[in-house]
């Protein structure tokens, strides 16, 4: 899958150097993500091809595990905020960011908090950086979800004011620029199902939309052959 990144508070100095090693494994797995689309579930939009973060968070997990990743789970004292990062590894935490953007506050906070203080994670040396993988804003999702260019922004008024010190590398998910895409498109039992989805590969056509407020082009996907 095509990516983009921007750093904020010197992260591309730490993945440039003592985390390089854990930034190439993440290149690995994201250069072979595949594509995951599932149909939407939300009023007025039922049955059309949007995102699926079930999947891509399912898919990241198991392919950071086989580079050494694993979940760390968050202190007691930080609990509050959550049971764990989606992964760890060396020094650093990162997040599979597929949920309401305002969940994209907890995580950097909890991050914050473990960074300035130098506390040492379970299985982790003393963290030096997070990293966020999100969506594109490209990209058709459910409603009110973090994606990549909401991020940032968010990221850059707030690190103007020195708010944040840990480094942090957020990453977006796109698509190459094509007429047509090869997607897994699984169908869910329920809304709230993670498995039990019959998944198979599909081509959609993608059609180009309007920019939305931070200047991305969305797009529209049509399964090439319905039947």
């Amino acid at each position: 899958m095509n990516y983009e990144f921007q750093d904020f508070n010197g992260a591309d100095s730490i993945f440039g150097e003592i985390a390089a090693d854990e930034w190439s494994d993440l290149e690995a797995i994201l250069t072979a993500l595949p594509f995951f689309l599932q149909p939407s579930d939300q009023a007025q939009r039922i049955g059309i091809p949007i995102f699926d973060p079930k999947a891509t968070n399912a898919y990241l997990t198991v392919a950071a595990a086989s580079f050494g990743w694993k979940a760390i789970p968050v202190p007691d004292e930080l609990t509050m905020f959550g049971k764990d990062w989606d992964g760890g590894r060396a020094s650093v935490l990162a997040e599979w960011q597929f949920s309401n953007y305002p969940f994209l506050w907890n995580n950097v906070i909890r991050s914050e908090a473990v960074f300035k203080s130098r506390v040492v994670l379970k299985g982790l040396q003393p963290v030096n950086a997070l990293v966020i993988v999100t969506k594109s804003g490209a990209l058709p999702a459910s409603n009110s979800t973090l994606y990549y260019e909401q991020a940032c922004a968010q990221l850059t008024a707030v690190t103007n004011y020195d708010t944040f010190a840990i480094p942090i590398r957020v990453v977006g998910l796109t698509i190459p620029k094509s007429d047509r895409i090869s997607a897994t498109w699984t169908e869910y039992p329920s809304r709230y199902a993670r498995q039990g989805g019959i998944a198979v590969n599909r081509t959609f056509l993608v059609t180009r939309m309007r920019a939305n407020q931070y200047g991305v082009q969305g797009v529209r996907f049509a399964l090439e052959d319905p039947n």
